[in-house]
């Protein structure tokens, strides 16, 4: 049984927790930690965790524990991963993995340095529809990829009370949902970026409210158009267009559909439903790695993580924006 810790007690805690709870034969959330022990408490009795830690210190000196995840706002995943590594436990954290590329630097030495695992738990990357249109990609179904169209956009409520406008906790549109068409786009195109073109509306919380992100690729025969926001429902997916037809997916996160259209045919559509709710193929991903004694997976490896992240920091860059972290 694979021994799991959590620190946060928001909603994505929440759903890991409900995932592994479902994972009964392979994993267990054998601890919770929170600043706030009462927190922790509701948290474990709702979760069927096993320990509510009264601080993070403690959970990762429990020898019982095998690795954390990282549930806490972005500009607190450095420090809390940090802290894990350094106790030896193995680490997988919620996107971003960091608020810029310096920090996830930081945290692959500190992996290296401490031999231990981690990983960004981008799900996106480990779905079955994702594994389904890449191999249509790898056949030449649709030719050679020539344009990705990505969007994440939801109307957040609470202005200006929530995260989501809350610079110093990494609000904005683009480390929280426009992380997701970026990395799509570069888990297709690759990096070989020859130009970025974006625009975003800095809003009353000079926060990114919403953005439009165009890569250029060399030569310029490859191109991605990716747009996100915070204030409004622009949809959730892909479509990935190539010589010869296209493919197209309705959920970065949790998508079970995948649609080939191939020039002047009829749509095929393939149904691929989760054994729980998507995030299950991540945290299998990172239990297997840890299992066989890797530090980072084949499949998402550190230096993607870094590349995209150092992406989003020109993108900022353009913009004029920094997080008081910085």
């Amino acid at each position: 049984m694979f021994n799991w810790g959590i620190v946060g007690t928001g909603s994505i805690a929440h759903k890991f927790a409900q995932t592994v709870y479902q994972m009964k034969d392979e994993a267990c959330i054998y601890g919770i930690a929170s600043r706030n022990y009462g927190k922790a408490f509701k948290f474990a009795r709702q979760n069927h965790v096993v320990k509510a830690f009264e601080s993070f210190e403690r959970m990762i000196a429990d020898p019982a524990l095998d690795a954390v995840y990282i549930a806490v706002p972005h500009p607190m995943h450095c420090e809390y991963a940090v802290a894990a590594m350094k106790a030896g436990k193995h680490v997988l954290c919620e996107k971003p993995v960091g608020m810029n590329a310096g920090q996830v630097q930081y945290m692959i030495d500190t992996a290296y340095d401490n031999n231990v695992f981690l990983m960004e738990n981008m799900v996106t990357r480990f779905l079955p529809v994702t594994a389904k249109l890449r191999q249509w990609i790898d056949d030449g179904v649709i030719g050679e990829v020539r344009f990705i169209e990505g969007h994440y956009g939801f109307p957040a409520q609470g202005f200006p009370d929530t995260r989501w406008f809350n610079k110093a906790l990494g609000g904005g549109a683009l480390l929280d949902v426009g992380i997701y068409p970026l990395s799509f786009a570069t888990m297709i195109l690759g990096f070989d970026i020859e130009d970025i073109q974006t625009t975003a509306y800095i809003g009353e919380a000079q926060t990114d409210e919403h953005h439009v992100i165009t890569l250029v690729y060399r030569g310029g025969r490859r191109l991605a158009s990716l747009s996100a926001s915070v204030v409004s429902d622009t949809g959730n997916g892909a479509i990935i267009s190539g010589e010869y037809g296209k493919i197209m997916i309705d959920h970065f996160t949790s998508g079970e559909k995948v649609v080939l259209v191939k020039n002047f045919e009829e749509p095929q559509t393939v149904y691929l439903p989760h054994e729980v709710n998507g995030f299950e193929y991540s945290i299998r991903e990172a239990m297997q790695c840890i299992r066989d004694g890797e530090l980072e997976s084949a499949r998402l490896p550190w230096v993607i993580t870094l590349e995209n992240m150092r992406i989003m920091d020109r993108i900022r860059g353009m913009w004029g924006l920094k997080y008081p972290c910085e």
